[in-house]
């Protein structure tokens, strides 16, 4: 057997457990919102500056300018969404690893996930995984991973697996919708960043150049064939005629004939109309008659839209529109069309010239010219593309015309930020076979011409100090100074921080200097030769830092631990001339149970030029104190010290009452209190009147209350019995109960009443129950019979016998029966006698383990292992 625990304990030394984490990357995907917004805000591919996230970008407006090639149809606000639509669909399946989510394959796989949430997809190999992380649920071939079991929902009798991000509903929860939230906004914000200046206003969803048809008529409106008029006459006359302009430009006045309009303003035409009714109307030109023209339906219009717009073609507007209208119906310009020279052709000439940024920056309203019918509009290729990026209030990509400097480029980002280095710009340039670089003084941004492709970098000023000395510690005005002609050097500093306090340590002051290689230098003044002018002032130099300790702050905490009968025992900071008293009440006085014939104080032994080690570790001082904390002789002498320990020791002649309890077949049972430590069983019979007629005083039992310590022992060792037991296969190896707030204890009250000096007479404890029952006329079979049973008592009959009343024993019972009586007190057979069976009482017949049962190694030093801890735990409960 020893050499068995041996090889167990060797070859359970060489066992290695390893375990191996795997660890997925969370993919940050962008919303399809998010690419209609790039595609539209105009993310440029020849600055090779994409956006964040978005590396399939380029495929996407790929995939979709083909999908539009392919109609062959003219590009209308119908084609614009259809863009929008495919786009959204390409994003989607680029999500999905390129599964066609339109086909029936997919279809099919998605119905086998009816028992998952919606942020799972199938991947390409089958899998289950998270949509945004990649993480595995379940294998192609259904088995579930580890994390798909954490994800499962408990209790729905489903393979449902759960997601973090997801409340008990399938919703969001509210941390990731904030989450999704604040990534939505950096991604819009990446986007933004590198997109060209301007082209948002055509995708912006707040922002809409729609025509709009509730405006009143403008005078300078030009009529044309398709208009409907409208002639009110009012005053002295009144008459109404709703009148529609004729393809040659006339209309038919009643009683006034035809009137050629067409051509004409609104204004002009109106006076026209009155001039030619004047003849009829007497009371027009007198002025009791009034005339006004208005527009009722105006016509349509048709505009060509050529060159770099986002879908050129022919667009039928209102002949309200303009040219921000047309360019909004065409979606804005395409990567390479320019926002600086939009060119309105009319008859053959060009009629405006647009620069969006005028609109934009300057805020120009008449650039936004009205347009024709059968007018083109020419968006140009761009001229230069210029990124500026750093510390700018609008770090973007600009567009410049030709000529167009560093000055303009500023100007429309909207100038430096607080914290820009303005003194010069860098500017990286593509010129010839390689990039070059230029640093442009502030004297020449005006005169420094952009080139396509410039990436322009404002950096920020030096986070250093030129003139800037800092002063701390015990100074009434710690902090930075300006270091200057009035504050040069350490005295000056210390009489501009208002000077030290008493605290300060006057006889070494710190200067910590940075030196011209960024290295520091330490130097030591002495403060009070510096005061009294016995030591020559210290000149300072920027960025110096001014140390002036606190004689408090080089000092360790100094505390007091009021430990033992008081109301609040706790450390507190030390003060001078504390004493005993002082600490108690702030400890908030002494307990009823504290004794005031002995206090004591230990203190520590401290001698700090001490060249050899000390036998004594603590000096103990003890003290008498007055009960309402009086100033008194005794102690008034004595002031605690840094770190000593006041004592307050519980009074022997102090004591709580203890209860115990009666519960059974007493004459008066109930709860009563101990008069002394040494009350006994045989005194709570009695304080109770005694037993009842049907007591059975050989059942009687005492129960008794688990402190702290006795449950901590008794489930480590209820632990080590099922260790035990498994080591060994044996059915009984301790009965393992339900750990309560009592636990029983096996008593002999018939000799405790009949000898009460006895030792069976047990000296009771606070909280013990005395429990006696009534008479109990059965007998427990209970182990390896054929038939556990409860019988009927029969005086006279031996163990066997009801053994065998039990239907004998079991094919692996062993024959060594043994008897626990009705009070808890076992009983084995001993020199060949058998114990004797009463009222009350268990038969328990032991198994044998099963054949071929031997032990391993493990269970070798198992059994090993809890039978020396069994063994230290026992020897500790007896103690």
């Amino acid at each position: 057997m020893t050499f068995k625990i041996f090889a167990a304990s060797a070859f359970s030394a060489g066992i290695l457990f390893a375990s191996h984490a795997v660890a997925s990357a969370q993919n940050r995907e962008v919303t399809p919102e998010m690419i209609r917004q790039a595609q539209a805000a105009g993310y440029n591919s020849d600055l090779r500056q994409g956006l964040e996230g978005l590396g399939e970008l380029e495929k996407l407006k790929g995939n979709a300018a083909s999908t539009g090639s392919k109609s062959g149809a003219k590009s209308t606000s119908t084609d614009r969404n259809r863009k929008d639509s495919d786009l959204k669909n390409l994003e989607y399946d680029r999500r999905n690893n390129g599964v066609d989510t339109n086909g029936d394959k997919y279809r099919r796989q998605q119905e086998t996930q009816n028992d998952y949430r919606k942020r799972t997809v199938r991947d390409k190999e089958g899998n289950l995984v998270d949509a945004e992380t990649g993480e595995i649920f379940e294998n192609a071939d259904g088995t579930v991973t580890a994390l798909g079991q954490q994800n499962r929902v408990p209790g729905t009798g489903t393979n449902t697996i759960t997601d973090p991000r997801l409340d008990a509903v399938g919703k969001l929860t509210p941390a990731e919708a904030e989450r999704l939230k604040r990534e939505e906004k950096r991604i819009q914000a990446s986007v933004l960043r590198n997109s060209v200046f301007g082209r948002e206003i055509f995708s912006a969803r707040n922002l809409t150049f729609a025509p709009t048809y509730n405006l009143p008529t403008p005078a300078n409106y030009v009529l044309a064939a398709g208009d409907r008029l409208f002639i009110d006459l009012w005053g002295g006359a009144e008459a109404n005629y709703d009148l529609k302009v004729s393809p040659d430009g006339f209309i038919t006045v009643p009683d006034a004939g035809v009137i050629n309009v067409g051509g004409l303003t609104v204004e002009a035409a109106e006076n026209r109309i009155r001039n030619k009714l004047a003849s009829t109307v007497s009371g027009l030109s007198n002025g009791t008659v009034n005339l006004k023209l208005s527009l009722g339906d105006i016509r349509s219009i048709k505009v060509n839209i050529i060159g770099e717009a986002s879908m050129p073609g022919t667009y039928t507007l209102p002949s309200l529109a303009t040219l921000f209208n047309a360019l909004y119906e065409a979606g804005g310009v395409s990567d390479i069309g320019s926002l600086r020279s939009i060119k309105l052709i009319r008859g053959g000439k060009q009629v405006a010239d647009l620069d969006v940024y005028e609109y934009l920056i300057g805020g120009k309203q008449e650039v936004n010219t009205g347009l024709q019918d059968n007018d083109m509009i020419i968006v140009q290729p761009y001229e230069n593309l210029v990124k500026v990026t750093g510390k700018v209030k609008r770090p973007r990509i600009y567009e410049l015309r030709k000529n167009e400097t560093a000055d303009d480029l500023l100007q429309y980002a909207g100038g430096f930020m607080g914290e820009a280095y303005k003194d010069n710009l860098t500017v990286n340039r593509k010129s010839g076979r390689m990039m070059s670089v230029h640093s442009v003084p502030s004297g020449e941004f005006a005169e420094f011409a952009m080139a396509d492709g410039d990436s322009v970098a404002v950096g920020e000023v030096i986070r250093q100090y030129a003139n800037r000395v800092t002063v701390e510690g015990a100074v009434w005005r710690p902090g930075d100074y300006e270091l200057n002609d009035s504050l040069t050097s350490l005295k000056e500093l210390i009489k501009k921080a208002e000077g030290i306090r008493g605290d300060a340590l006057m006889s070494r002051t710190q200067i910590v200097r940075l030196n011209d290689d960024y290295t520091f230098t330490v130097e030591a003044v002495d403060l009070q030769g510096l005061l009294n002018g016995t030591v020559a002032d210290v000149k300072l130099r920027p960025e110096d830092l001014v140390r002036i300790p606190s004689v408090n702050s080089l000092k360790e905490g100094y505390t007091i631990d009021v430990k033992g009968e008081v109301n609040t025992p706790q450390t507190l900071l030390y003060r001078n001339n504390m004493t005993i008293e002082d600490a108690i009440l702030m400890a908030n006085g002494l307990k009823e149970s504290a004794s005031l014939a002995r206090i004591e104080v230990a203190r520590r032994v401290k001698n700090p030029k001490s060249t050899e080690p000390s036998d004594r570790i603590a000096e103990l001082f003890q003290f008498n104190i007055p009960a309402d904390l009086g100033l008194s002789p005794e102690t008034a002498s004595f002031t605690l010290q840094p770190f000593d320990e006041v004592y307050i020791r519980r009074s022997p002649g102090y004591s709580e009452q203890n209860s115990v309890f009666a519960e059974g077949e007493f004459l008066f049972d109930g709860e009563y209190v101990l008069s002394t430590n040494n009350d006994r069983l045989s005194d709570l019979v009695a304080k109770a009147g005694g037993l009842t007629p049907e007591a059975y005083i050989k059942g009687a039992y005492l129960k008794r209350q688990l402190t702290e310590e006795r449950l901590a022992r008794q489930e480590t060792l209820f632990d080590l019995s099922e260790r035990g037991k498994a080591a060994t296969g044996d059915t009984i190896v301790m009965k393992k109960m339900q750990v309560g707030d009592y636990y029983p204890i096996a008593i002999d009250l018939v000799a405790a009443l009949k000898d009460p000096s006895s030792l069976d007479n047990l000296v009771l404890e606070d909280g013990d129950k005395l429990v006696v029952p009534k008479f109990n006329n059965t007998v427990t079979i209970s182990g390896a019979v054929l038939y556990p049973c409860t019988v009927t008592y029969v005086k006279g009959q031996k163990i066997h016998d009801y053994i065998a009343r039990g239907g004998g024993y079991a094919a692996r019972a062993k024959k060594r029966p043994f008897v626990i009586y009705a009070n808890g007190l076992p009983d084995a057979k001993r020199g060949g006698r058998w114990p004797k069976v009463e009222p009350g009482c268990e038969i328990v017949v032991p198994s044998k383990p099963p054949k071929g049962s031997g032990m391993s190694a493990a269970e070798i030093m198992s059994l090993a292992t809890s039978t020396v801890s069994m063994g230290a735990m026992i020897t500790s409960l007896f103690k």
